[in-house]
């Protein structure tokens, strides 16, 4: 095109003007694709994995672009964007962001290959292969070392017993992670049984806090004695001061086990780098990664990575992995019951 108005003589300075045009639209136009850059919506972006990426990037040469929120900020924002996103991968946390954005089309179902069954075991995978597990997350009851004695929690009903009235924490009926672990009770143990496991909780009018972190603080302040946190918050604290007052009361070890959600990954359904999105989530899943990536207290989803070495001794807890298939659909259901029964 330039050397066309060339030919014409037009003057120099319109040339200049045409030319930079041209270069704002192509850059425009590749900002708005990605490019050749692998643009990954991270949804654990302040869990501290960035280097993880960075080492991708260097090992394969595939340039990555990493755009941060929470999960539910990136469903929106993807919902939102449709096949204008730039996005290529999607990595969140807790099944009902990964549930949401499959059943809304915007992960790609049938993604697969024989390192990503190698490294992921077949319940920590969406049964559509649509999303693979990167952690699994451990939804635990925590008790004060220093006002209730050891084994007086031992399961998920304990947090109804009326010893600790006045005396439990909860994190908000808001929170992702409460709806998962309502939703996999519904499904394993029917609306009913959950409705009286949740009004026994609500009959010790507990006190409601916004984050983990805060409920374990509140703890270590004497604010409450019992409450219920995802583990590596308090794997994070303990990390820290080996002697923080507050310990996991690992639940149901006679039983199904304490319940386990996960954080994963899944390739955008609009991706035209389809083929290294899955080079990626080979990395997040592969041994090597996993290791990184669980020194934030998380337990790994490869079997053949370890969990970081100051809760290594938690290691052997039996787990109840979240139903994928069945909660998925019941979230709706128990953010219902959770307002029912006046949880905040």
């Amino acid at each position: 095109m330039l050397s066309r108005l060339i030919q014409l003589r037009w003057p120099i300075p319109v040339l200049v003007l045409v030319a930079i045009a041209a270069a704002v639209a192509y850059a425009i136009a590749s900002a708005s694709s990605g490019g050749d850059t692998l643009v990954i919506y991270n949804g654990r972006s302040h869990y501290g994995d960035e280097t993880v990426f960075t080492e991708f990037s260097e090992q394969t040469g595939i340039k990555i672009e990493l755009r941060g929120g929470t999960g539910p900020e990136l469903f929106e924002r993807l919902r939102r964007e449709g096949d204008d996103t730039p996005a290529d991968v999607l990595v969140t946390t807790d099944l009902a962001n990964l549930w949401r954005a499959e059943e809304a089309g915007i992960l790609r179902s049938g993604t697969t290959s024989p390192a990503l069954e190698a490294n992921v075991p077949a319940e920590l995978r969406d049964p559509q292969l649509g999303w693979w597990a990167l952690t699994t997350r451990v939804r635990v009851p925590v008790v004060s070392t220093e006002r209730v004695p050891e084994g007086a929690v031992t399961s998920y009903d304990d947090l109804g017993d009326p010893r600790f009235r006045g005396r439990t924490c909860l994190r908000t009926s808001s929170n992702e992670y409460n709806q998962s672990f309502v939703a996999d009770r519904i499904a394993k143990d029917g609306l009913e049984a959950t409705r009286a496991l949740l009004e026994s909780w609500m009959a010790n009018n507990p006190r409601i806090i916004n984050s983990d972190g805060e409920l374990l603080a509140v703890m270590a302040g004497g604010g409450c004695d019992v409450g219920l946190v995802n583990h590596y918050y308090l794997g994070r604290a303990l990390a820290e001061n080996p002697d923080f007052p507050v310990a996991p009361a690992w639940p149901d070890q006679d039983g199904r086990g304490a319940h386990a959600n996960v954080s994963g990954a899944g390739v955008v359904t609009w991706s035209d780098q389809a083929e290294d999105a899955v080079k990626l989530l080979e990395w997040l899943t592969s041994a090597e990664a996993q290791q990184e990536i669980v020194q934030g207290s998380e337990f790994p989803a490869n079997p053949a990575a370890k969990p970081a070495p100051h809760i290594e001794d938690w290691a052997d807890v039996k787990l109840d992995p979240i139903a994928a298939d069945e909660a998925g659909p019941l979230l709706a259901d128990a953010i219902e019951l959770m307002l029912e029964v006046g949880w905040r």
